[in-house]
This record gives structure tokens, sequence and C-alpha cells, in this order.
């Protein structure tokens, strides 16, 4: 895979830096560099954005999607945390969006040679504004980022970022296909994820389009004949294409999901009984016998899943040290997330694909992702097991399902979307399927349906939206 490890975190240098009274504020311009080298500011974003992404969301939030049954300091009941909702803000818009902003006006500005850079630096400024949009709904897209014409941004709503970041992801696309053949600016230092390979970022960056056209599409089939033709173009298609950055599993490269194991409570997952999945989660694996079970979870007395809000104990479920290991990568696009949206188009009329076939690839390259080609499942871990799945068990299970129906493929979706908070979040509102129980003594009526803004933006932006109630569903959410 083309990836390249963080092995240590904290040699990466901070180039912009924000005071701790001005982060969450984004109507102030918030780059203090003039000019910025992406071979030192795109690691420092891709590291920031992955290691926040998974300890302030993932680490809190899984829950809400209910692929954990309990996470600490969650919104599960609710109730948003102001450090939570105020922590996600600052990350995206100033720590990521702020550098990214500067990153691509260099490269711009630079001229065709730096065409790659660019379209990097743009490709990641969609991904964080999808999810902004999946967290808050609506927000400062139009007038984001330039405090000097805009001290006081609008917000945007949910279609319009939507199909702006469609707009992005093209724009991107134009740019890599205009690289020229000489004279290239060298960013393989810098790029975390492909190593300068522009050919995976234009598969990444058509893939990242997909993904945000079915959520258009929920609302609006007009996209169609879009998702019809980004289908067409080369795609994230095969494992060994997984665009994740992978932790080297020393001190200070950790998954967060390990890290916040061992930093306060113990050895590892399995002995400590910190994440455990939901009854939903659990029982769609194991109900299905599917051999992923034994790469998942560890349930030696046969306990079952977790109730929402409720944490393991040693009569139930807890997640693998196989998943919960300091070097599991955070994962950010598989080619299985391509073929289920394939079926699903397929089953719904929308391409003439065939259904059956395009389930079928899907669950043969995320069982044989999980089961052979992630990351250590050759055999070197840093800590803990690391589990394979044969060829023939994978085959087997495959030839033993039955005809592809909307809820296998939105099953499977969300299962995909392991330990991806934001994904697995969107995967069941869009869906509307499988269906989550109300959390016990939870003060809304149903799961979570999106954040409230951060009272930080609230008293500095007279445009912040007042807040909605948190089970209110965000457009794109199925009717």
């Amino acid at each position: 895979m083309k990836n390249i490890k963080i092995y240590l975190l904290s040699l990466v240098l901070i180039i912009v830096s924000f005071s701790c009274d001005d982060t969450l504020d984004i109507n102030k311009d918030p780059l203090a560099a003039t000019s910025a080298d992406p071979n030192v500011v795109l690691p420092y974003v891709i590291v920031q954005y992955s290691a926040r992404s998974v300890s302030e969301l993932g680490t809190r939030i899984t829950d809400v999607s209910q692929q954990m049954s309990a996470n600490f300091n969650s919104p599960l009941n609710g109730n948003v945390s102001v450090f939570l909702t105020g922590n996600a803000w600052s990350m995206m818009y100033a720590l990521a969006l702020g550098n990214l902003k500067q990153v691509e006006e260099d490269a711009r500005a630079a001229g065709a040679t730096s065409n790659n850079v660019a379209a990097i630096a743009e490709i990641l400024s969609a991904m964080v504004f999808y999810d902004i949009t999946s967290i808050w709904e609506n927000g400062p897209y139009t007038q984001a980022l330039d405090g000097q014409n805009y001290p006081a941004p609008i917000f945007d709503n949910q279609e319009t970022i939507l199909r702006g970041v469609v707009a992005k992801l093209d724009d991107a696309m134009m740019l890599i296909d205009n690289i020229p053949t000489e004279g290239v600016f060298n960013v393989a230092t810098g790029d975390m994820i492909y190593g300068g390979d522009m050919t995976m970022w234009r598969k990444f960056a058509n893939s990242l389009k997909i993904r945000v056209l079915m959520m258009i599409r929920n609302r609006d089939t007009s996209v169609d004949s879009e998702l019809v033709a980004a289908l067409s173009q080369p795609v994230i298609d095969s494992n060994d294409e997984t665009a994740m950055l992978i932790y080297s599993g020393q001190a200070g490269a950790q998954n967060a999901y390990h890290n916040i194991v061992t930093s306060f409570f113990g050895p590892d997952n399995q002995s400590q009984q910190v994440h455990g999945p939901s009854e939903v989660m659990y029982d769609l694996v194991t109900g299905n016998n599917d051999p992923r079970a034994s790469l998942l979870f560890y349930d030696p007395n046969n306990g079952g899943g977790n109730e929402p809000g409720t944490f393991p104990d040693p009569n139930t479920a807890v997640y693998s040290n196989n998943i919960i290991r300091p070097d599991f990568p955070d994962v950010w696009f598989t080619p299985a997330e391509i073929s289920f949206y394939r079926a699903e188009l397929a089953l719904k009329g929308v391409t003439t694909e065939d259904a059956q076939a395009m389930f079928d690839q899907g669950m043969s390259q995320v069982l044989s992702f999980y089961g052979q080609d992630i990351p250590c499942a050759d055999g070197n871990v840093v800590d803990g097991p690391c589990l394979r799945l044969s060829t023939t068990e994978i085959d087997s299970y495959i030839n033993s399902l039955g005809a592809v129906t909307e809820n296998s493929i939105y099953e499977q979706q969300y299962l995909e979307a392991l330990l991806r908070p934001v994904l697995a979040w969107n995967t069941v509102r869009r869906n509307a399927y499988p269906e989550l129980p109300t959390p016990p003594a939870s003060s809304i009526t149903t799961y979570l349906k999106r954040f409230t803004y951060p009272p930080d933006e609230v008293s500095s932006n007279p445009n912040t939206p007042a807040n909605e109630a948190t089970d209110t569903p965000m457009w794109f959410e199925k009717q």
C-alpha cells in the first residue's frame, strides 16, 4: 500500500500558530504565515485531522451510530458537550482548512508545476467540509476563511455545501489532469497517504465525489447522471489503493482507540473492557455467521453485544485486540464502499450493472481487507494478535449468502464503515437502516442527528443560526 508511516507526531512542525482565544473564531483570518511549505504543512494537517478525528470524534461518538455501545463524554443521549463540539470545530476550520487554504493559494500562485499540491489541498479541504456539514448541517462555506472580506461569514445550507464539495473535487481532478510532464513539485515527503502518487489522489477524489453524491441523491435523484459518469471514471477499486494513514504503533504514533485504553485503564482492550460493540453491531455480524466476528470481537462467555450507553463487562463482548491496537490504521476510504454503492444503484435501476456481482465484489474486498490485506495481517504487529481469514473462508461465506436486497446492502455499508464515526453515522442517517434503538434515559426521541454550534462561534458570529434540537433530521436524511 502506498502509505508513509507516522513515527513521531511530536516532530511535525506547526507552521501556523493560533492563540487559545482565537481557535474557534473563523471570522478572523486564521493564517499567521505568509507562505507554507507543503512538505511540512501537509503532514501537520493530515496528522492533526486524523488524530483529532479518531480521538475527539471516534472515541466519543462511535456509540452514536451504535458501532460501539458506549463512549466517554459522548453525546449519545442528546447532550453535546461544548468541549466536543468546540474542539471538532477548531480542528476543522482552524487547524485543517486554514492551513490548507494557504497551501492551495501558494500552489496555485506557483503555476501548473504545483497543480499536484493544489489538488491535494483541495481534496483534503473537500473532505473536511464534508465532515463539517455531516456534523452541524449548516456552516460557513462560501464566505469561510476570508476574514478580511467576511468578518461574520454566513452559514450555508447543507445542499450548498455538499454541491460545493462536489465542485471542489471536480476542480481538483481537473488540476491533476493538467499536471505537466516535467518540473513538477515533489510532494512525496508531505503526502502521507499516497506518497505523491497523483493517479491515486485522482481516484480518491472521484471516490469521495461518489460518496457525497450518494448523500445528495437521498433528496435529489437528478444527480443520477453525475453518479453514472463518476462511476465510469477511475475509482479506488483494490485494497492496495485504500486511502488510510498508517500508525507505526510506537509512542506518539498510536491509534487513539488503543491509546485511551493504555493511558487510563491498562494494557489492552480485551482485559480492560473499554470499547465494546453494541447489540446492533454484534448481532449483524454474528447473526449472519460473518467470519469477521473472529477478527472484531472477543466474547469468551458468549455474552453478546451491549445495550446502548452501556460499557462492556466480563460477561459481554468487547472489541478484539486485533482491532483495538496501537498500529491499527486510520482508514479513510476502501474499495468496498464503492462496490456497495454500485450494488445499491444497480438494484435501484440507476445503472445497468449486476447488483449481485457488485455486492459479492464488495464482500470479497471488505473481508479480504480486514482478514488479509490490512497492515499487520502479514503477522507483523506491535501489540496483540493479528488475525487472518483464508481465501477459502471468505469465498465460502460469500457463496452462502442469499440474493442481494437493499437491506443487505445497507447492513454491509454500515459494517464497512467500521470505526469511522462520521461515515458510519451518515450511513445510518442516509439509509434509515439498520434501525437503532433509542438509548435508555435519553433526552431525545431517537439517536443523535446533529451537533450544536460551539459557544465561542455563537458569541463571535452574529450569523450563527439558532441551535436545533439534536434529534432534528438533517436535509440529506431519508424522509
